[in-house]
């Protein structure tokens, strides 16, 4: 029996920005990155559910922002090999203390 599964090596996350009242953000632009010079970023945006997509080829851990509009958030998320993992990202209005780590 053993041999008939496949291996998954795949690396895939699933952000989804929300208010801090559980509310989809739609259309909220997203970017991943390290903050590392030449360091890959990835960028993308949300559908209807607030979600969005991102697979890469290794383990890796990646800084998230998250903007719309005026409003903010970050964060991080840990690829990890044969699962998708699903990241809940906190939207705040500009200025909001909680953001003041972000955007510095």
């Amino acid at each position: 029996m053993a041999g008939c599964a496949k291996d998954d090596n795949s690396y895939k996350a699933q952000i989804r920005v929300v208010t801090t009242s559980g509310i989809p953000i739609q259309n909220c632009n997203i970017k991943l990155y390290v903050p590392v010079p030449n360091s890959n970023e990835f960028y993308e945006v949300t559908d209807s559910e607030g979600m969005a997509d991102f697979e890469i080829d290794n383990k890796a851990f990646y800084d998230v922002r998250v903007w719309k509009g005026s409003w903010r958030g970050c964060g991080y998320v840990e690829f990890i090999k044969g699962e998708t993992v699903i990241k809940d990202v906190y939207i705040r209005p500009w200025g909001d203390p909680l953001n003041n780590t972000c955007w510095n």
